[in-house]
């Protein structure tokens, strides 16, 4: 309750609990609000929350007022002539401090001059040129069929390339193997990690 009074509790709060013959039941909590109280000389302000224990038996509650730092104030149950209150001020414990977040800095990252990351891509670049590599010579239509493509587009200098190059591999493919092919490509895209 002192947590809950510190951080200013929500308006109700219903937790599990057992009452004093063991039943399970529920324990609620609602906030009271500030209000000011006499300790000694001092008037103070105070925060309030009322605890209920909702047993099947006999319900109780309480209401409990706390300092700022989460000293009890004064406790009352409902229904009871009697009412405990502080009779003088207790020192205050200062809040604490929260040690400030470090502030990591974002450093550059320079792959060339790390050993690893650069035998990484070394690797890496060695092994799509040589996939590159056995495709082209398992498909060696496709130096032509580019070669025609480039010497076409040289002849007529299109102002749009992308039309134009549709157009060129258009006959190739039936309209449903475009569309198939268009997506195979972009999933190759996807999934190659220099794309991303």
């Amino acid at each position: 309750m002192r947590l809950l009074a510190r951080r200013k509790t929500p308006q109700n709060l219903d937790f599990l609990t057992f009452d004093a013959e063991m039943n399970l039941c529920i324990s609620s909590y609602r906030a009271l609000g500030s209000r000011t109280q006499l300790i000694g000389k001092d008037t103070v302000e105070v925060y309030g929350i009322e605890r209920a224990i909702h047993s099947a038996d006999v319900p109780i509650t309480w209401q409990v007022y706390f300092l700022p730092d989460g000293h009890l104030s004064s406790r009352v149950q409902v229904g009871s002539p009697v009412t405990l209150t502080v009779s003088q001020m207790p020192i205050l414990s200062e809040p604490e401090e929260e040690d400030p977040k470090p502030v990591f800095e974002k450093k550059p990252l320079a792959w060339e001059e790390d050993a690893e990351l650069y035998s990484q891509f070394l690797e890496r670049k060695e092994e799509l040129t040589s996939a590159h590599q056995t495709y082209l010579r398992r498909h060696p239509e496709l130096k032509a069929l580019l070669g025609d493509f480039m010497q076409f587009l040289l002849l007529r200098k299109p102002e749009d390339v992308i039309t134009f190059a549709a157009e060129f591999f258009g006959p190739f493919a039936s309209a449903r193997e475009r569309s198939e092919t268009f997506r195979s490509a972009m999933a190759a895209s996807n999934d190659c990690p220099g794309t991303r």
